[in-house]
């Protein structure tokens, strides 16, 4: 079973599938999506920066359950000095660090490619890139779209989510 496909977590109560599948929302904080703790919130620190990116999932502030019941909630963490990063990459940015969609904007594949001499993120089907310090732009095609960015702060030093995704998820 891959990680996308992984079923709901909560802590406390019974998975709650509605809010498991449910967009990232604000106030939700950042979990990795894999790994031996995969509920402890991420602080700036747990991302190496100038390195290839760490898959996480947004997880509900009030319930604990960690928002894995859609593929399309997956993303792709890194962490910059912000004078590298765009001006809209640093509006959107938490202590350097920048969240976009791991979900690729051309066929839906999921984007775990790194090119390091580029600092680029790859999508292994068709070999579209992005540039997470652009907010996710495309630098290389077939892709047009560029990857959803969600907006984050920091609250007692967690990644939280500031804004929803700034545009649609997914393929097509």
């Amino acid at each position: 079973m891959g990680i996308a496909a992984a079923p709901a977590l909560a802590q406390g109560d019974a998975p709650n599938a509605e809010v498991a599948s449910a967009p990232p929302q604000e106030g939700d904080y950042l979990v990795r999506a894999s790994g031996d703790d995969q509920i402890t919130p991420l602080t700036p620190e747990d991302i190496t920066p100038n390195s290839a990116p760490l898959q996480a999932w947004p997880a509900d502030s009030a319930t604990q359950t960690v928002r894995n019941g859609s593929y399309l909630n997956l993303l792709v963490l890194t962490r910059w000095d912000p004078a590298v990063l765009s001006p809209e990459g640093q509006e959107y940015a938490a202590g350097g660090v920048v969240a976009q969609s791991a979900i690729c904007t051309h066929e839906g594949c999921e984007v775990t490619g790194w090119v390091a001499e580029s600092f680029w993120m790859e999508c292994p089907c068709h070999l579209s890139r992005f540039d997470p310090r652009q907010n996710g732009a495309v630098m290389q095609g077939p892709a047009v779209r560029k990857l959803p960015a969600l907006k984050l702060k920091l609250e007692e030093d967690k990644i939280v989510v500031a804004a929803a995704f700034d545009g649609r998820v997914g393929g097509g």
